[in-house]
């Protein structure tokens, strides 16, 4: 309903506009194959087709006023979770008054904040649509957002009066666990066996602290000689919400951890929940290397037992651009370490992914028309690792095809080894309008 009424209204406004108004359309289609060499299930899709359209209206009158709307929608029609069939999303849909050094957008806006790749703790405003925790997807959030270059610094501000609730993967999905799910709980202590017939249903949502009311962010940002530094700020919901399994079954171990075989039926249960975080980056240009930094500190609001407590992310980078004959090669190295209040070993924890590991991958384009990028994540405290590999060829300036390979390497108890029956292969063909 929110959404209709902020169209309808945008739309009457822009009917409204001066004959001199410019209008632009545009649209990018994707199709695409992706299939799964490893049966997990019956109830789970072995490959999965997709169709993928996402629009394009721009608007703009004379200096001052812009119109932007981008929505995305997607369907797998043969998915097994229902809820994953169809997928509409406003993404970017939103007005612009700008004037000078000033720009004022009211509406659903996408920003991305921080400058690492691939896990990057500072960007925290919009929450994701992960039914391939992979390929997640953001959400638009309903936000006021004023960015300013002053004098000394420039600025983005953003207030969000209601925030948006992550969307989690179906209940037949490939990527909840199926095997093995180790619940986040504050000893570490409990380890859950799961049956082959397992059925997954969600239940109870809650928000504690007011999470998705109210939320703010800000972010500031400075350039000195060779180096942008960035401030980033925010009070809002946490990025996923917490999620607490409601299970019976057998104990069939009490020590050192309790570890209990399930009966098929799980009820997943979610919170959401409130944090502050706030962060400092910096980037510079040296001896023909990029140097990235990103550092964050987060903590949560109230006293909920399976609160993750306070957190602190750290990121460094270094990338490298390579030029020769009819093509460019983009390097890039990075080290993530992490300390959290809790040793949290939750095998459905993304942040675990992170706490010790590199990650490494180049991208290359030749002749305008080529393209392939290779990326590799490796853990060192589980001994997991990741990689994905995909070549692309443009044909007839506007058509891309695209074949990307993923392989997915460790134990089903711990976070990234628990999509390692998940390997898969994407062919998909693209085209923009």
């Amino acid at each position: 309903m929110k959404i209709a009424l902020f169209i309808f209204v945008t739309l009457s406004f822009l009917a409204s506009a001066k004959a001199e108004s410019e209008w632009n359309f545009g649209a990018d289609l994707q199709m695409g194959e992706q299939y799964f060499p490893q049966s997990y299930g019956d109830e789970t899709n072995d490959s999965l087709f997709k169709l993928e359209i996402d629009p394009l209206l721009k608007w703009k009158s004379g200096d001052h006023w812009r119109f932007y709307f981008k929505p995305v929608f997607v369907a797998n029609p043969d998915n097994k979770s229902d809820n994953e069939k169809y997928f509409f999303e406003p993404s970017e849909a939103y007005i612009k008054f700008q004037k000078d050094v000033l720009n004022i957008q009211l509406g659903y806006n996408i920003v991305t904040w921080g400058v690492t790749d691939g896990y990057n703790p500072a960007d925290m405003v919009n929450t994701k649509q992960i039914f391939d925790p992979i390929r997640s997807k953001k959400l638009g959030v309903p936000s006021l957002m004023i960015s300013e270059s002053l004098k000394w610094f420039d600025y983005d501000f953003l207030y969000i009066p209601r925030a948006r609730e992550a969307i989690l993967p179906g209940t037949d999905s490939r990527w909840l666990p199926r095997e093995v799910f180790v619940p986040q709980v504050p000893q570490n202590n409990l380890v859950l066996l799961l049956p082959a017939n397992l059925r997954y249903h969600y239940g109870t949502n809650e928000s504690l602290n007011n999470a998705l009311d109210n939320n703010f962010a800000l972010r500031m940002q400075k350039t000195i000689s060779i180096f942008d530094l960035s401030l980033y700020g925010y009070d809002g919901a946490a990025p996923y919400p917490i999620i607490e399994p409601q299970v019976t079954g057998n104990i069939v171990q009490v020590s050192p951890k309790t570890v209990i075989q399930v009966d098929p039926d799980v009820t997943l249960n979610t919170k959401n929940y409130r944090v502050r975080e706030g962060g400092f980056s910096l980037v510079s240009h040296q001896w023909d290397f990029l140097f990235k930094y990103e550092t964050t500190y987060t903590s949560d609001y109230g006293d909920y037992t399976n609160l993750p407590g306070w957190v602190h992310e750290s990121v460094l980078g270094l990338e490298k651009t390579f030029n020769f004959t009819d093509g460019t090669f983009i390097g890039i190295l990075q080290y993530s370490f992490l300390d959290t209040q809790r040793q949290n070993d939750s095998n459905i924890s993304i942040t675990e992914i992170f706490r010790r590991a590199w990650m490494a991958g180049g991208r290359l384009t030749w002749k305008e028309v080529w393209n392939a990028s290779v990326l590799g994540l490796y853990d060192t405290i589980h001994s997991s690792h990741f990689e994905e590999v995909s070549v692309g060829r443009r044909f007839f300036d506007a058509w891309t095809l695209n074949l990307t390979a993923d392989f997915i390497t460790g134990s089903s108890e711990n976070p990234l080894g628990l999509y390692s029956k998940n390997d898969s292969y994407l062919l998909t063909l693209s085209r923009s309008f």
